[in-house]
C-alpha cells in the first residue's frame, strides 16, 4: 500500500489491479503514474506479458513499469471510475477521481487505446455493453457498427 491511499491485489478484471484504500471524492488525485519519459514507443510487453508505457504527448512517452509505480496496476473499465490527467507543469500523469469512489472499490480508467490497438486487447471489464475490446470511449460506437456488419447473416 502507499502512502496515498491506494493498494494492488489480484482482480476480477485483469492480472492485478489498482483498489482504494480510502474514500476519493470526484476530482481528488488517487496516484500518480511515475516512470522514465521516453521518445520511443514500446516495441513489446514485459517478461510478464504487460505493457505499462504510455504516451502522454505525441512522441513522448512515459514507461510506468517500475515497482515504484502502483498505478501501473489500474485496469481499463468500459464505464471507470477515474482518469488518467497528464500536467505538464509537474511533468506528471495523476489517476484522478470522475466520481466518488469508496474503500475497497477497484479503481479503473478509460486506457483510450485506438482501433488497431483494441484488435490486440480483449476487455475483461465486466460491463453489460461492453465491446470485448478495449478501445477508446468515442470509438466504441463505430466499433459496435463495425461488429453489427460484419457478422456472418443467415
Amino acid at each position: 500500500m502507499s502512502d496515498r491511499g491506494v493498494a494492488s491485489r489480484p482482480s476480477p478484471i485483469a492480472g492485478l489491479g489498482l483498489f482504494a484504500a480510502r474514500d476519493f471524492t470526484p476530482g481528488e488525485r488517487i496516484s500518480p503514474y511515475t516512470g522514465t519519459e521516453t521518445s520511443s514507443q514500446p516495441k513489446e510487453a514485459s517478461a510478464h506479458g504487460k505493457v505499462y508505457t504510455l504516451e502522454v504527448a505525441p512522441g513522448r512517452w512515459l514507461d510506468g513499469s517500475s515497482g515504484s509505480n502502483p498505478a501501473r496496476h489500474a485496469n481499463h473499465a468500459c464505464h471507470p471510475n477515474a482518469e488518467l490527467i497528464w500536467h505538464e507543469e509537474e511533468t506528471v500523469a495523476w489517476l484522478t477521481a470522475q466520481q466518488p469512489i469508496t474503500a475497497g472499490e477497484e479503481i479503473t480508467f478509460d486506457y483510450g487505446f485506438s482501433l488497431a490497438e483494441s484488435l490486440f486487447h480483449p476487455c475483461t471489464c465486466g460491463a453489460a455493453d461492453c465491446i470485448g475490446r478495449i478501445i477508446a470511449d468515442p470509438l466504441r460506437p463505430a466499433l459496435r457498427r463495425h461488429l453489427r456488419f460484419s457478422r456472418p447473416r443467415d
